[in-house]
C-alpha cells in the first residue's frame, strides 16, 4: 500500500471489473446514506412488531430492552457521525460512509472510514449496560476487508474501531488484539496522525467501490 505498482489497477475500469463504472444512480450510492440508517430501519421494524410491549413500558416506565437498546446504538452511530464529518470538513481527502450493509444483513457497519491513513471500520458502543468484547469488530473488519480487496484487487488492510459514547472509561473485555478501542472525541485526532499508506488513486479506487452498494452484495 502507499506505493504504486503494477499490481494496483491503472484505471477504474481495470479496478472494478464487476462493477458499472460511471455514475451511480438511485439507491446505489451509499454516500447519500444517514447515519444509523440501518439501526433506524431495523428499530422501526421491531417496533412494528412488538408496538403494544413497547408503548406499555412507556406508559409504565419500565422501557423496552431491546428497543432501548436500538435507540442507544442509533445515538451511538450518530454522535460519531458528528465527531467523523469534523474530519471531513477540515480534510476533505478522508471520505466517509454511513450505515454500510450487505445484501441480508449479514455485515453492518456504522461507519467506513477511507483516507490517506488506510480504512477502518467503525462500531460504536453508547453507554454499555453489559459486557463489550471485541469480537464483533473485529469481524467486521475482516469481512469488509475481504469484500473490498476482492472488489478492488488494491492490498488494503481494514483496522477495526471500537467507539465508545459517553463512556469516561471504555472497557472491552477479553482479547482486543488487532482492535483500537477509543471514545469518540479520541477518535478524530487518532485519525490524523496516522501516517500515509494508500496513494490517491489506491484511495478513489477503494471509495469508489465502497460507495458502490453493488460491492457489499457479494
Amino acid at each position: 500500500m502507499g506505493t504504486e505498482t503494477s499490481s494496483v489497477p491503472v484505471t477504474v475500469a481495470d479496478a472494478l471489473p464487476h462493477l458499472r463504472a460511471g455514475r451511480l444512480t438511485g439507491g446505489d450510492d451509499l454516500t447519500a446514506n444517514r447515519p444509523a440508517k440501518h439501526l433506524i430501519a431495523r428499530r422501526r421494524t421491531y417496533f412494528r412488531q412488538h408496538a403494544v410491549a413497547v408503548l406499555r413500558g412507556r406508559l409504565t416506565r419500565n422501557p423496552d430492552a431491546h428497543h432501548r437498546e436500538m435507540r442507544h446504538r442509533i445515538t451511538g452511530a450518530r454522535a460519531a457521525a458528528d465527531e467523523l464529518w469534523k474530519l471531513v470538513a477540515r480534510r476533505p481527502v478522508w471520505r466517509v460512509l454511513q450505515s454500510v450493509q450487505s445484501d441480508g444483513g449479514a455485515l453492518e457497519l456504522d461507519q467506513l472510514v477511507i483516507g490517506p491513513g488506510g480504512v477502518f471500520t467503525i462500531h460504536t458502543i453508547y453507554r454499555p449496560a453489559h459486557e463489550v468484547t471485541a469480537e464483533a469488530a473485529w469481524n467486521e473488519a475482516r469481512r469488509a476487508q475481504e469484500i473490498l480487496r476482492w472488489a478492488t484487487r488494491v492490498p488494503i488492510t481494514v483496522q477495526p474501531v471500537i467507539v465508545f459514547v459517553r463512556t469516561k472509561e471504555p472497557r472491552v473485555e477479553g482479547s482486543r488484539e488487532g482492535v483500537e478501542v477509543l471514545t469518540a472525541r479520541e477518535l478524530v485526532p487518532w485519525l490524523e496522525k496516522h501516517r500515509p499508506v494508500l496513494t490517491d488513486r489506491e484511495l478513489e479506487i477503494v471509495h469508489l467501490a465502497a460507495r458502490d452498494r453493488r460491492t457489499w452484495a457479494r
